[in-house]
C-alpha cells in the first residue's frame, strides 16, 4: 500500500514549483536599469572597471530548448553601462570544460549552428523593427538588422566593437556598439532588450526572458526593458563616406564584343544620419563584384525562381520597401535593379549609375522609405537609361500592427518615337493593333500603388497581412489587380493558417517579383504540435495542408494540391520529416519540364495528377561530420520522377569547412515525351584563417544548362567594415559528366581586385 505524501514534503514541493515559474523574467515586466560611465572602458574581457562591479546583473536565464520549463543548466550573466559614444555590454556565459562547437571563424555566421550570445535591441519600443549583434566564443561578430519582430537579416553590416577572453569555467565579451552604428529616438528612455545564449554542445538554447517553446526565443514580443536614467546620448555628426576602388581583368571568349580585358572603376557610398532615427544612404557608381555568386538550383517549375538580394546597399531598412505583399507577389523586388533578362531569358548585368535612399523613423510611430536609382542604358541589349523609384509609409496602429502604403515607379528614359522597333528591347517597344493599322507601342513607365494592414496581437496568438496593389501601365489596362489575405491562429500545442491570394491576367509589377499572374490561390494549413517527456525527442509535428488555385475568373481549378507531414526535433540537434503529397496541374500554356534535354511539349489544356512521397534527415550538428539528406519518389506529370538532394560537410574547427551540395533528379515521362537526368554539384572550400581573413572557393557543375561555375574570393577585413577583395569567377562547358578542370571549353573568366574603405567623418 501506497504511503500518503507528508503534508510538510507537499508543501515543499508547492513552493519549489511555484519559485521556478516565479523565477521566470516576464516580458515588458523585467527592467534593468543603466547607470552612465566615466570610466574608460576597455574590450578586454576582464571586466576591470568600477562600472562593472556597481551594474546591475541581467542573469537568471530560462531555457527554450529542449525544455521550456525550468532555467538553463548553465547561467549566463549581462551589465550594461553607457557613456556619451557607446552602449556597453559585458557579457559571462557560464561553462564546462568540453568545448565550443562554432563552423568557422566567419563573420555572419548562422545562429543555430554556431555556439554563441546574442543581443537584439528594439530602440523604438514598437516590438516590430531592431538591431541584433552577437559573439562567439571565438570572439567572431555577427549583425543583423530585426523586421516583423522576429525576422534577421544578418546581410547588414556596420561597425561595433568586441574582445573575448575564454577562462576555465566561463567565457566572457566585452560590447561597444556606437550609437552611430544604430537608429534610435533621443526622447524614448525605455528601450526593449532581449539576450539569447545557443549552447550549441549541450544543445542547449536559452534567454533572459522566458520563451515558450513554440516561438522563436529572439521575437520582440518577448523582451524586457533597458531604463535610460535620461534621454539616451545623441549620435552626434554621423556621416560615413565609403569609396571603393578596383582593377579587373575580364574576358568573353564567346562574345568578342564583350571582350573588355583590362579595366579599374571607383566610386563610392555615403551615410549620413539626418537625425538618431532617420538615414539618408547614398551611391555613386556603385560596384557589387565582391557579393557571392547565387547558388544554382534544378528549377522543374513552370515559373521564375527568386534569390536573394545580398548587396550591401539595399539592406539597411529593407522590410520597409520589400514586404508588400506576399513572397509571390511583391511589388518591389530590389534585384529588380541592375539585373535583367535577355531575349533568350539569360541574366544580365545592366551598370547602375547612381541613387539615394532615404529610410528610418520620422517618430515613433511613422517610418518612410524613399528610394531612387538611375541605370546606364545598355546598347547590346536595347535597352535605354531606366529610372527606379519607390515610396514606402509605415504607420504603427495599436500595440504591434501597423498599416503600410507603397508606391513603386519605373520609367524608360529617353525613348524616341518612330526609331526602328529593332533598336529596342520587346520589354520597351512591341507592335501592336489598333482598329485596322500595326503600329509601334511604347512603354514610357510601369507603377504599383498599394495599401498594407499587418496584424500582430499582443499575446502574439494572432497574426496576419491583408493587402491590395493596382499596376499602371499602358500596355496592360485591365485585370490590373493583386490582392491577398493571411490570418495564423498560435498557441502552444497547435496552429492554424489560412492564405488566399488573387492576381489579376494585366497585373504588371516590374520592379517586383511577381512570377505567376491571372489567379486566385487559398490554402489552410492546421498543424499540431507534441512535447513528448522523454530524452530523445524535443518535439514532433503533425500538420496538414490544403491548396486551391483556380485562373482569374474562377472558370477551372488549375492547380491543387494536398500535403500531410511528420516533423521530428531530437535533443542531439537532429530533425526529420515524412511527407506525402498529392499535386494535380492544368496546362494553361505548352511547357517542357525536361529541356533541353527533350522539347517534348505538355501542351495547353492538358492536365495531369500524381503523388509523391519525400522523407528529410538532417544530422547532428555539432558532429564535425555531418550532413542533411531529402529523397523523394512519385508521379511527376504523366511519368515519375526520383530525387535525391541535400549536403554533406566536414569542418576542421575553428579555421574552415569543405562541403558538396548535391542534387539529382531521374524523370522518366511517358512514351514519347523523353527522359532526363539532372544533377547539380556543388563543392565548398571555406577557410577563415582569422576573424579577418577569410577565403572561399566553390564550384557549381549543372548539367542541365551543361557548365560549371568557379568563384573564388578572398576578402582581408583590415579594419571596421574595411576589405580588401579579390574575386576570380570563371565559366566553362565541361569535357565529361563530372568535369570540373578548366581548357578550351572556357565560355568566360574575371578576376577583380577591389578595395573598400569605411571613413567616419
Amino acid at each position: 500500500m501506497k504511503k500518503p505524501i507528508p503534508s510538510t514534503a507537499l508543501i515543499f514541493i508547492l513552493l519549489g514549483i511555484y519559485s521556478v515559474a516565479y523565477c521566470q523574467n516576464k516580458p515588458q515586466q523585467t527592467q534593468y536599469s543603466l547607470q552612465k560611465t566615466k570610466e574608460n572602458i576597455i574590450l578586454d574581457g576582464e571586466l576591470n572597471e568600477t562600472i562593472w562591479d556597481n551594474s546591475e546583473v541581467a542573469t537568471d536565464f530560462y531555457m527554450t530548448i529542449p525544455n521550456d520549463d525550468r532555467p538553463a543548466s548553465l547561467q549566463s550573466e549581462v551589465r550594461m553601462t553607457y557613456d556619451e559614444e557607446n552602449f556597453y555590454f559585458a557579457v559571462t556565459c557560464f561553462d564546462g570544460k568540453e568545448g565550443y562547437v562554432v563552423q568557422s571563424l566567419r563573420r555572419d555566421w548562422e545562429g543555430s549552428i554556431n555556439e554563441n550570445f546574442s543581443i537584439f535591441i528594439d530602440p523604438y519600443s514598437d516590438f516590430t523593427n531592431g538591431f541584433s549583434f552577437g559573439i562567439t566564443p571565438f570572439g567572431v561578430q555577427r549583425e543583423a538588422t530585426i523586421d516583423e519582430g522576429a525576422n534577421t537579416n544578418s546581410d547588414w553590416d556596420n561597425k561595433w566593437f568586441s574582445n573575448v577572453k575564454t577562462y576555465d569555467d566561463r567565457w566572457v565579451a566585452e560590447i561597444a556598439i556606437p550609437f552611430k552604428s544604430i537608429r534610435y529616438s533621443e526622447e524614448n528612455m525605455i528601450w526593449n532588450i532581449q539576450f539569447t545564449r545557443n549552447h550549441l554542445k549541450r544543445n542547449e538554447q536559452s534567454s533572459w526572458i522566458a520563451v515558450p517553446q513554440q516561438y522563436n526565443a529572439n521575437a520582440l514580443t518577448f523582451s524586457g526593458q533597458v531604463k535610460w536614467p535620461e534621454n539616451p546620448p545623441p549620435a552626434g555628426t554621423n556621416i560615413s563616406f565609403i569609396p571603393y576602388t578596383l582593377g579587373n581583368y575580364d574576358r568573353n571568349f564567346e562574345d568578342p564584343e564583350l571582350d573588355n580585358g583590362f579595366g579599374a572603376n571607383a566610386g563610392f557610398d555615403a551615410k549620413i544620419g539626418l537625425s538618431p532615427s532617420l538615414n539618408l544612404d547614398l551611391t555613386v557608381n556603385p560596384d557589387f563584384s565582391q557579393v557571392e555568386v547565387d547558388r544554382q538550383v534544378i528549377n522543374l517549375s513552370r515559373f521564375e525562381v527568386q534569390f536573394p538580394e545580398r548587396r550591401q546597399f539595399f539592406l539597411e531598412n529593407a522590410d520597409l520597401f520589400s514586404k508588400f505583399g506576399f513572397p509571390q507577389s511583391r511589388a518591389f523586388f530590389s534585384r529588380r535593379i541592375g539585373i535583367t533578362t535577355d531575349t533568350l531569358g539569360r541574366s544580365e548585368q545592366v551598370p547602375i549609375l547612381g541613387g539615394a535612399r532615404m529610410s528610418g523613423k520620422i517618430n515613433e510611430k511613422l517610418r518612410i522609405g524613399v528610394l531612387n536609382m538611375l541605370t546606364d542604358k545598355r546598347d547590346d541589349l536595347q535597352l535605354p537609361y531606366q529610372n527606379y523609384s519607390v515610396i514606402a509609409l509605415q504607420q504603427n496602429i495599436l500595440k504591434r500592427s501597423n498599416v503600410a502604403f507603397v508606391f513603386a515607379n519605373k520609367e524608360n528614359l529617353g525613348i524616341e518615337k518612330g526609331r526602328d522597333i529593332s533598336e529596342y528591347n520587346p520589354q520597351v517597344a512591341r507592335r501592336e493593333i489598333q482598329g485596322n493599322d500595326t503600329v509601334t507601342s511604347y512603354k514610357l513607365y510601369n507603377r504599383v500603388l498599394g495599401a498594407e494592414f499587418n496584424l500582430f496581437t499582443e499575446d502574439t496568438r494572432w497574426a496576419g497581412d491583408f493587402y491590395y496593389q493596382r499596376s499602371f501601365d499602358n500596355w496592360n489596362q485591365n485585370g490590373t489587380y493583386n490582392h491577398g489575405a493571411f490570418l495564423r491562429y498560435q498557441r502552444r500545442n497547435y496552429s492554424v493558417r489560412w492564405v488566399h491570394t488573387a492576381i489579376g491576367d494585366g497585373f504588371n509589377a516590374e520592379m517586383g517579383f511577381v512570377p505567376r499572374v491571372g489567379y486566385n490561390q487559398g490554402s489552410l494549413s492546421p498543424s499540431y504540435i507534441f512535447y513528448p517527456e522523454n530524452d530523445k525527442i524535443i518535439n514532433h509535428s503533425l500538420s496538414f495542408d490544403i491548396s486551391y488555385t483556380s485562373n482569374a475568373d474562377f472558370s477551372r481549378i488549375t492547380d491543387r494540391s494536398f500535403n500531410l507531414s511528420h516533423n521530428f526535433n531530437f535533443t542531439n540537434t537532429s530533425s526529420a520529416s515524412i511527407n506525402l503529397t498529392r499535386n494535380y496541374e492544368y496546362m494553361f500554356f505548352d511547357f517542357s519540364p525536361i529541356a533541353p534535354f527533350s522539347e517534348s511539349l505538355l501542351e495547353q489544356g492538358t492536365d495531369y495528377e500524381w503523388n509523391v512521397v519525400q522523407a528529410n534527415y538532417t544530422s547532428d550538428r555539432r558532429s564535425v561530420l555531418n550532413y542533411d539528406i531529402s529523397t523523394s519518389y512519385g508521379g511527376f506529370y504523366n511519368g515519375n520522377r526520383f530525387n535525391v538532394n541535400g549536403n554533406i560537410g566536414y569542418r576542421f574547427q575553428p579555421y574552415g569547412s569543405f562541403a558538396i551540395r548535391y542534387d539529382y533528379n531521374s524523370i522518366q515521362l511517358a512514351e514519347g515525351f523523353g527522359s532526363a537526368d539532372f544533377y547539380l554539384l556543388g563543392p565548398r572550400l571555406d577557410l577563415t584563417m582569422t576573424d579577418a581573413i577569410f577565403f572561399t572557393g566553390f564550384a557549381q557543375y549543372n548539367n542541365r544548362f551543361d557548365n560549371v561555375n568557379y568563384n573564388l574570393r578572398f576578402q582581408w577585413r583590415f579594419a571596421p567594415a574595411s576589405d580588401i577583395f579579390l574575386v576570380y569567377t570563371e565559366n566553362f562547358a565541361p569535357n565529361g559528366p563530372v568535369d570540373f578542370i578548366p581548357g578550351d571549353n572556357t565560355k568566360n573568366r574575371a578576376l577583380v581586385l577591389k578595395l573598400t574603405y569605411w571613413l567616419n567623418l
